[in-house]
C-alpha cells in the first residue's frame, strides 16, 4: 500500500502514472463529522472482498463517468441515498493497494459530513453506517487494514 499527496484536482494523466498489470480506477471520499468522527461504513456478503468489515465509502470509475469528482457523487449517493448532506472537496491523494490479484489505484477525497440521513442503498454490498473517532477505527478489528493505512496517512 501507498499514499500519494497532490495539491491538485486530479486527473487521468495522474492515473497513468502508477503502471501496474491488471490495474482498476476506484474513488474513495473519506468523511469526517464536525467532531472529526469517521464515517465508515460496514461491507455487506455481495460487497468484492472484507465483507462484514467497515472501510471508507467507495467504488469503482466508470467509463461514463466524467471526472473523479464525479464518480465519488455517483458512488456517494448510490451507496448512502440522496439525503445525507456531505461536501465534498477537490481530490487530495492517489492511494495504491494490492488486492484479490488487482492493483487499485484510488482517487482520493476529504468530505464533511453536515446532516441527514445515511441511507443503506445497497443492502448486499452495505450493511449500515457508523462513525468511529480516529483511535477507534485503529484499534478496531472490524475496520479493514487499507482503511486504517489510509486514516494514519490521512489524519
Amino acid at each position: 500500500m501507498d499514499y500519494h499527496e497532490i495539491d491538485h484536482e486530479a486527473t487521468m494523466e495522474d492515473i497513468d502514472k502508477f503502471i501496474y498489470d491488471n490495474k482498476k480506477i476506484g474513488v474513495i471520499v473519506h468523511v469526517e463529522d464536525s467532531e472529526g468522527k469517521i464515517l465508515l461504513q460496514q461491507r455487506g456478503s455481495k460487497s468484492r472482498d472484507e465483507n462484514g468489515l467497515f472501510e471508507d465509502v467507495g467504488g469503482k470509475f466508470d467509463d461514463t463517468d466524467k471526472s473523479f469528482k464525479e464518480a465519488i457523487i455517483r458512488e456517494f449517493k448510490e451507496e448512502a441515498g440522496e439525503d445525507a448532506n456531505i461536501e465534498i472537496g477537490r481530490s487530495i491523494g492517489i492511494y495504491h493497494c494490492f488486492k484479490n490479484n488487482t492493483n487499485w489505484v484510488f482517487v482520493i477525497y476529504f468530505g464533511k459530513y453536515i446532516d441527514g440521513e445515511l441511507k443503506v442503498m445497497e443492502p448486499d454490498k452495505c450493511l449500515g453506517y457508523k462513525f468511529f473517532t480516529k483511535e477507534d477505527a485503529l484499534s478496531s478489528d472490524v475496520v479493514t487494514e487499507s482503511c486504517k493505512f489510509l486514516i494514519n496517512e490521512l489524519v
